[in-house]
């Protein structure tokens, strides 16, 4: 069966696994959307692009990879959060429409900023693959990981992301879990609370479909030409 092409919703996959605390220079401290409006207000968009950027007030490299772990979804770090970065500053005008919610925990809202945020490199993936785009060296640290455990082809790497990010939940987080993030397979049948065997046949699984990446792909491509 071919995997669907949207990236999972994001999910608790541990003790570890709750939303994160959004700390850059104010370190132990949690941010609330009240914050974020008085650090962008009176801005125009390049100056709170600046201010986002600027020490990383938010937190929002450390943010964006814990919430990448916890979805267990495979982009790269900082292109992340620069996307991430330019939703938040858009956003920021949604903020006065946010009337008793201004004092809730920052991190709630920047769920949803990162969850459009995979949404859009997800779809911008797809684009690029079905233009027949090639990826550009040096590899960016995703696509250097797939070629280095994987061996795959190199035309075969975005294609592999793609595939990766929209495997079936236990597939998906059995490859992040156990070959990106490194934990044991003991673990992974601890925190999940499956048997070794279902968590063995799951990366088993999530490897061969990734592995056929290529072939998905073509075979997206076929199907669509038969629409046309």
């Amino acid at each position: 069966m071919q995997p669907n092409r949207t990236p999972s919703a994001p999910l608790a996959v541990g003790p570890e696994a709750v939303p994160f605390d959004p700390m850059g220079e104010r370190r132990g401290t949690i941010l609330s959307l009240s914050d974020v409006q008085h650090l962008l207000a009176g801005k125009d968009q390049p100056a709170r692009l600046y201010a986002l950027a600027d020490g990383d007030p938010l937190g929002l490299t450390h943010g964006s990879r814990r919430w990448l772990n916890q979805a267990c979804l495979l982009f790269d770090v900082q292109p992340f959060v620069e996307r991430a970065s330019v939703a938040l500053s858009w956003g920021h005008a949604r903020f006065t429409k946010l009337e008793g919610h201004l004092s809730a925990p920052l991190e709630y809202w920047l769920s949803g900023v990162f969850r459009r945020t995979a949404d859009v490199l997800h779809a911008r993936d797809q684009e690029l693959d079905e233009q027949g785009s090639a990826v550009s060296e040096p590899l960016s640290p995703r696509f250097q990981f797939l070629r280095a455990v994987l061996g795959l082809e190199h035309g075969d790497l975005r294609s592999a992301c793609i595939v990766a990010n929209a495997l079936p939940d236990r597939e998906r987080m059995a490859f992040h879990q156990l070959l990106v993030q490194g934990h044991t397979l003991d673990e992974f049948v601890g925190v999940q609370g499956v048997e070794r065997s279902e968590a063995r046949q799951a990366l088993q699984s999530a490897i061969k479909t990734i592995g056929h990446a290529r072939a998905w792909a073509e075979q997206e491509a076929r199907a669509s030409m038969k629409q046309a």
